[in-house]
């Protein structure tokens, strides 16, 4: 099973993200997509082309990751490019991109918290899709 969910880059998270790798000391979890997907996932790393979504440490489960669309890499290079001059991140625009969760990872995630992700206003579940098992 894989659950589609489209992650918002808003005006207020590029407020609240604005001064990442400026003031504060890491730029993989303050950055405008680490703050978007925290309610997810709440230990997320960002890195340049994926997410790890229980954090960039060595254990296991923190390898796991999810790659970031096309669109999602280009804004975190612009974003990225803007931290010397943090006032600039506030024109970039606002935005969506779609990420895939993978069964791998949700069967990770308290399934309580997934609910509560799923039935809050702040996300969209655009598809869940399910595969089937060729034997």
């Amino acid at each position: 099973m894989s659950v589609h969910f489209n992650i918002a880059i808003t005006k207020e998270i590029l407020e609240q993200s604005k001064n990442c790798g400026h003031q504060s000391p890491e730029n993989g979890t303050h950055c405008a997509i680490a703050i978007a997907l925290k309610d997810i996932f709440p230990d997320v790393y960002v890195a340049a082309d994926c997410m790890y979504p229980f954090g960039n440490a060595d254990d296991e489960c923190k390898k796991v990751s999810i790659p970031l669309p096309p669109i999602a890499r280009q804004f975190a290079k612009l974003f990225d490019g803007f931290y010397l001059t943090p006032g600039l991140r506030l024109l970039l625009p606002a935005f969506e991109f779609p990420i895939e969760i993978h069964d791998e990872v949700i069967n990770m995630i308290n399934i309580d918290d997934l609910h509560g992700v799923i039935n809050s206003s702040s996300f969209r579940v655009e598809e869940i899709s399910v595969q089937q098992c060729h034997r």
